[in-house]
C-alpha cells in the first residue's frame, strides 16, 4: 500500500464512522426542530414576557419589571382563589374518577353477554369532543328548559328548579360532575387492561383457601394493580390541572370566580384584563406545577418499569 492510499483509507473510515454516529441524530432532527419551534420557543417567549410589563392598550411599551408580575399574581386574591378552586377540583375529580373507573373495570372484567358492546358504550363520553359534550350538558342543565331539573322534580328530589350553572353552591360541583362523566372512561380502560394481566391462578388459589371476594380484591387485585394505579393517578392529576375546556365552556370561571381554575385565570388575565405580563407569569407558575408533576410521574413510571 502506497503512502497516498493510507490517508485515503483513514478518511473513508472516518467518514463511515461519522455517518453511522450521525444517522440517529439526523432522524431525530425534524422532531427536535419542531419541538423547538412550537414548544421551547413559546416557553422562552412567555418567560421573557413574564418579567416585562406587557399591557395591550400600550403597544410597544414593555419595560423590564423583574419579578413584579409574579408578585402581583401571587398577592392577587383572584389568583389565590384560583389555586384553591383548582386544588378542590383536582382532588375531588381525580378521586371520583379513579373509584368509578375501578368499579367499571371490575364489572367489564366479568364475562357476560354483550360485554364488547358495553365496553364500546363506556368509551363514548371520552370520545366526544369537549366543546360538544359541554354544550350538551349546558342544555341539559338549563334553568328553564333543562331536562335534568324536570326529571329531578318529577322524581320528587327537587321542589323547585336548580340553577346549576349560576348558583355559587352548585356550580363547582356541577362542573366536577361533567368532568367525572367525561374523564372516567380512559382510566377505566387502563385499569381493565391491568386487571386482565393478573394471573387467574392467584384467584383460584385464594378460592381454595376460602377467601371472600373482598379479601381477593384487597389482597390480590389492589396490590397487583399498584403500578397501573399510580400511572392513572398521576396522569389524571396532570390532565386535570391543565383542564380548560370544561370550565370555560360551562361557566367561563364564574359566577364570582367560583369555578375559576388556574388555566381560566391565566386566559382571563390575558384576554379580558389585557395584562399579558401577569398572564405570562401565571402561565409560568402553571408550567412549573405541571413539570414537577411530570417529573414525579416519570420517576414513578421508571421505578415501576424496573420492578417489572
Amino acid at each position: 500500500m502506497t503512502t497516498d492510499e493510507r490517508p485515503r483509507d483513514g478518511y473513508r473510515a472516518f467518514m463511515l464512522t461519522l455517518r453511522k454516529r450521525s444517522t440517529p441524530y439526523l432522524f431525530l432532527a425534524p422532531m427536535v426542530i419542531l419541538m423547538g419551534i412550537f414548544i421551547i420557543a413559546p416557553i422562552l417567549r412567555n418567560a421573557w414576557m413574564s418579567v416585562h410589563e406587557w399591557y395591550l392598550p400600550r403597544p410597544g411599551y414593555h419595560p423590564f419589571v423583574g419579578l413584579k408580575n409574579y408578585y402581583d399574581v401571587f398577592t392577587a386574591s383572584t389568583f389565590q382563589n384560583s389555586l384553591k378552586v383548582t386544588g378542590i377540583y383536582v382532588v375531588v375529580t381525580v378521586l371520583a374518577r379513579y373509584v368509578l373507573a375501578m368499579g367499571i373495570a371490575l364489572l367489564l372484567n366479568v364475562p357476560f353477554r354483550g360485554r364488547g358492546l358495553v365496553r364500546s358504550i363506556v368509551i363514548i363520553p371520552w370520545a366526544i369532543p369537549v366543546v360538544v359534550a359541554c354544550l350538551i350538558w349546558a342544555q341539559m342543565l338549563d334553568f328553564q328548559f333543562g331536562p335534568i331539573n324536570y326529571w329531578l322534580m318529577q322524581l320528587g328530589i327537587l321542589d323547585e328548579r336548580a340553577n346549576w350553572l349560576a348558583d355559587l353552591n352548585l356550580v363547582l360541583p356541577t362542573a366536577m360532575v361533567v368532568n367525572i362523566w367525561k374523564g372516567t372512561a380512559y382510566p377505566a380502560i387502563m385499569l381493565l387492561a391491568g386487571l386482565q394481566s393478573i394471573p387467574l391462578d392467584l384467584y383460584e388459589a385464594a378460592a381454595v383457601d376460602g377467601a371472600s371476594s373482598w379479601r381477593k380484591f384487597a389482597s390480590i387485585t389492589l396490590p397487583m394493580l399498584k403500578p397501573v394505579s399510580l400511572i392513572v393517578f398521576l396522569l389524571l392529576v396532570i390532565w386535570t390541572i391543565k383542564d380548560f375546556g370544561i370550565i370555560y365552556v360551562l361557566t367561563q370561571g364564574g359566577p364570582a370566580h367560583a369555578t375559576e381554575v388556574l388555566t381560566v385565570y391565566v386566559y382571563k388575565r390575558a384576554f379580558e384584563g389585557m395584562r399579558l405580563g401577569e398572564a405570562a407569569a401565571g402561565g409560568m407558575v402553571l408550567l412549573a406545577i405541571s413539570m414537577l408533576l411530570t417529573v414525579f410521574y416519570l420517576k414513578v413510571l421508571g421505578g415501576e418499569e424496573s420492578v417489572w
